[in-house]
């Protein structure tokens, strides 16, 4: 038999073919988001589909709206992937958003936003928050839009938060048995945990504030630092924002945000002591809330990956190629190709580089004007250096031949 799971406010359904055994596990893990089960519909396609397999407590997992293998999974992490799945198909039937790989927590009526970093511990640190009795928006994807004025807001996606098993021996006591207590589904690798007034699909509120976590092994106290936006750039940039959406109305809109929303680092190895710090800094806020609503947002263009980028040099002039967008965040620049398919970050001499560019140019003339800018330096070094950073540019499309020099 097979159905459908059509979420509110979606097209694309979650499509169970004799896998009716995960629905009372899908209850526990979509507690805010309303949805129907209804019967398959051929004509629509679904953004996850999970099939029974012979293999006992196995099912065939297969995402349709990312390039990924099938997998035989058992249902929690089966249920994990089509959550991963869902991030993606929200944003793909509403222009107006794109997800970030972050944990969110409502403090004071805004958003603390902590991008992704690996084993940092974020949605551990989201869900202590929640038990100290702040609002959990999000431990993993934030839906995120922003009004045509730059204010940005986050929404919460009515899913538990999960948590990676085992727990770590170092949490206090306290904590890993309250999360004990509120585990409704688990298995070897993650526990979803029922908390009582999360917030429901369709809540938001802006963004106050983005903090990079990083979690030290050896005992520290609490420390937070604001540091530049292009700190919160990068964490966002290497987990991949909403895959489809134009690198470059992404790349306007996140440099928009980070130029008005301050950008911390909380260095910290104790859970309770990273709580109190995070409270004791966001208790309230500098500024006025912005108005209440998260008002008209911006509408992202659809990128094109339709044909082949143009490449750049075979050892003629070179340019930049127009259409690329160049955006400054901090001190970092940040490119997009015309066709919206990535950002790419330019370090320092990179950007030096792009600026040469601007200008026809042949690669030897600016392989010169490196030679003589450092003398101390190995020509074939900068030689190789060069033809490397040149070949990533027009391999990205960033390039175009140019005309005289």
């Amino acid at each position: 038999m097979a159905q459908d799971i059509v979420f509110r406010g979606l097209t694309s359904p979650l499509r169970l073919h004799g896998a009716e055994a995960v629905l009372p596990l899908l209850a526990r893990i979509v507690v805010g988001w309303p949805y129907d089960i209804r019967a398959e519909n051929p004509g629509i396609a679904p953004f996850f589909s999970i099939s029974g397999t012979p293999d006992a407590g196995l099912f065939l997992c297969q995402s349709h709206v990312e390039p990924k293998p099938a997998l035989r999974l058992d249902p929690v992490n089966a249920l994990c992937d089509a959550m991963a799945a869902l991030a993606l198909a929200l944003p793909a039937e509403d222009p107006g958003l794109i997800c970030l790989h972050a944990a969110a927590v409502a403090m004071a009526g805004r958003l603390v936003v902590f991008p992704s970093v690996r084993r940092a511990g974020k949605s551990t640190l989201a869900v202590a928050l929640a038990q100290a009795g702040h609002g959990l928006y999000s431990d993993d994807v934030l839906p995120l839009s922003v009004t045509v004025d730059h204010v940005a807001h986050g929404h919460a996606m009515g899913t538990a938060p999960r948590l990676r098993l085992p727990l770590p021996e170092t949490l206090p006591a306290d904590f890993r048995d309250w999360a004990e207590a509120r585990a409704t589904i688990r298995n070897p690798q993650y526990s979803y945990l029922k908390l009582a007034g999360q917030h429901a699909r369709g809540a938001s509120l802006p963004v106050g504030a983005f903090v990079i976590l990083d979690r030290q092994d050896e005992p520290a106290p609490a420390h937070l630092l604001q540091v530049a936006p292009d700190v919160a750039m990068d964490a966002l940039l290497h987990q991949n924002f909403t895959r489809d959406r134009h690198s470059a109305d992404v790349l306007q809109v996140m440099a928009a945000t980070l130029s008005n929303r301050p950008v911390f680092r909380l260095s910290y190895s104790g859970l309770a002591e990273a709580v109190a710090c995070l409270e004791a800094a966001f208790h309230q806020w500098p500024e006025p809330a912005p108005p209440a609503g998260p008002g008209a947002a911006v509408a992202f263009r659809m990128a094109d990956f339709s044909g082949d980028l143009p490449v750049g040099s075979d050892g003629s002039a070179i340019r930049q190629r127009g259409g690329t967008l160049a955006q400054t965040i901090g001190n970092t620049l940040y490119l997009a190709d015309p066709e919206g398919r990535a950002i790419h970050r330019m370090d320092q001499l990179a950007a030096a580089i792009w600026e040469v560019l601007a200008d026809p140019v042949t690669p030897e003339a600016i392989e010169t004007l490196l030679a003589d800018a450092f003398p101390e330096a190995d020509p074939d070094q900068i030689a190789l250096d060069l033809n490397s950073l040149l070949e990533r540019l027009s391999l990205a499309g960033l390039l175009e031949v140019g005309g005289r020099t």
